[in-house]
């Protein structure tokens, strides 16, 4: 995977969740919607200026997404709103998705974006993205340690595997949006953590943007990474070898 993929990886599977939907559908995604597709035809300029806008709109989304994320999430917690509460509020305010709405698949977006990664605001858009959800930190606004951060993630690992298991119940499953079903589980298991931890999911990815060193060499914490990756896949559908 390339680099700027892993780093849209790391961000999304911190944050919101629209990059890490993305991500995880990017081999899967096969679906040709209609649309205001790409046209392969078109000359190269014209081909630019698409790319360049979807991002601009994938960064807009992320921002609104962010923004409803971060004020719903004491309603989840207060009022410990269920799974169809919590996907019933996400969905209700979830903004369109720009690849949907433009007919693009995600296999065929990550193609155009491969050809033109290279062009500068290409390159400032895909660093946007991670910007969102990896902002500057200030030193004072850790509260957490590197040890406290990898016992968060295992907790959270148990609450998704936790939450998998329910979803699977479903009669009903396929029904429901796989992106949203990706942020709807983040913010159970975030409402979660802050009622155990005293931790808000900013506390943790600021946490981890300011142990990253030690984070990225520590075997337990990779693995409950990995595991956490695999549960999302399996509760988006992405992952069919889990029953």
């Amino acid at each position: 995977m390339e680099g700027w993929k892993k780093a849209l990886l790391v961000a999304g599977a911190a944050g919101a969740g629209c990059v890490l939907y993305y991500l995880l559908r990017e081999e899967q995604d096969t679906k040709q919607l209609p649309g205001d597709e790409i046209d392969e035809k078109a000359n190269p300029e014209a081909e630019l200026a698409k790319v360049q806008k979807l991002l601009a709109e994938m960064i807009k989304s992320q921002e609104l997404m962010l923004y409803h994320m971060k004020n719903l999430a004491p309603v989840v917690r207060t009022k410990k709103l269920d799974f169809d509460e919590t996907y019933k509020l996400l969905k209700g305010v979830q903004p369109e998705d720009p690849l949907q709405k433009n007919g693009l698949t995600i296999a065929e977006f990550d193609s155009y974006l491969d050809k033109h990664i290279n062009d500068p605001k290409v390159k400032e858009g895909v660093q946007q993205l991670v910007t969102l959800q990896n902002p500057h930190v200030a030193p004072q606004a850790v509260v957490a340690s590197s040890e406290q951060i990898i016992e968060v993630h295992k907790y959270m690992l148990e609450e998704v595997e936790k939450l998998v298991k329910q979803f699977k119940t479903k009669s009903d499953r396929e029904s429901y949006d796989p992106k949203t079903v990706t942020l709807t589980a983040q913010s159970l298991v975030g409402a979660k953590v802050e009622e155990k931890f005293g931790l808000t999911s900013e506390d943790i990815e600021h946490a981890v943007m300011r142990h990253h060193e030690v984070l990225a060499t520590d075997k337990e914490f990779a693995s409950t990474t990995l595991q956490m990756q695999k549960r999302m896949s399996e509760l988006m559908g992405v992952d069919k070898s889990h029953g």
